[in-house]
């Protein structure tokens, strides 16, 4: 959006002036609001994964300092104010204060989708030949799926949490894992990819940051991601609560009928 001034400029003002109601609000009734964290800094630029250098000085980081800092540092950074809004308990009280209303999903209850989840990890002895058709033409095809990568994926690669990715694109700048599901996985089961999504992104952070200090180097150089790629349509209620936990959906995938993995994938 912000190649296009038209759509730019209307954003980064409704923005600002979000980021200035939440300041004013703090300043209003701290005893009510406590420190409202800068939910407007949850919007971010989908190459960098970060908001514009120029929105952290709500966070008291002057511009001409952060174009200074590392990506690691502005990472860092960025990564605890989203933290923050997540675990603020009073948003109500400001949606309220706004005249705003929260938006509820319709997401299953755990209760009901818990049973079929353990039903699911009870039955699952192999793959399903569609589940495996889409892992190895992904694994090829890369790009089906917005993935940037000069060679072929990894399948079933091991983590050292004993977890195995599905698909895996790892280059020295950047380690992608993709989370497959097949065109008949029921709702439960897109529920519970999207938690698995989460947990290897946690485990393959913290794989990298063991790697960098065995190694000696104590640089942590790959920035690790995950696509959550399933071959049926995804609800847009798990598509809403995915979005804010950086689990990128890519759903309805076909394989094409002239697809043939290579031998040795197989």
């Amino acid at each position: 959006m912000f190649r296009d001034k038209k759509y730019a400029h209307p954003l980064m003002s409704a923005l600002g002036r979000l980021g200035e109601a939440l300041e004013s609000l703090n300043r209003s009734n701290p005893e009510r609001f406590g420190t409202i964290p800068q939910i407007q800094l949850l919007v971010c630029n989908k190459k960098t994964g970060r908001p514009g250098n120029l929105a952290l000085g709500f966070l008291g980081f002057p511009k001409a300092k952060t174009d200074r800092m590392t990506k690691q540092q502005l990472d860092t950074i960025v990564s605890a104010t989203h933290g923050r809004s997540f675990k603020y308990r009073r948003w109500p009280y400001v949606l309220k204060a706004l005249g705003l209303k929260p938006v509820p999903l319709k997401l299953p209850p755990p209760e009901s989708i818990l049973p079929k989840i353990s039903e699911i990890e009870r039955r699952a002895r192999g793959e399903g030949e569609d589940h495996k058709r889409l892992k190895l033409f992904l694994a090829e095809n890369p790009k089906k799926i917005g993935v940037r990568s000069k060679s072929k994926g990894d399948t079933e690669v091991l983590l050292l949490s004993g977890d195995r990715l599905d698909v895996s694109f790892r280059s020295g700048e950047q380690w992608i894992a993709v989370e497959v599901k097949g065109e008949n996985s029921p709702e439960a089961d897109l529920v519970r990819g999207i938690f698995q999504c989460v947990k290897y992104k946690i485990v393959m952070a913290t794989q990298l940051r063991y790697e960098a200090l065995s190694s000696g180097s104590y640089l942590q150089l790959a920035d690790p991601k995950v696509i959550f790629a399933c071959a049926c349509a995804v609800p847009a209620a798990l598509r809403k609560f995915a979005q804010p936990l950086n689990i990128e959906i890519r759903s309805d995938l076909v394989v094409p009928d002239w697809f043939k993995p290579n031998k040795e994938a197989i």
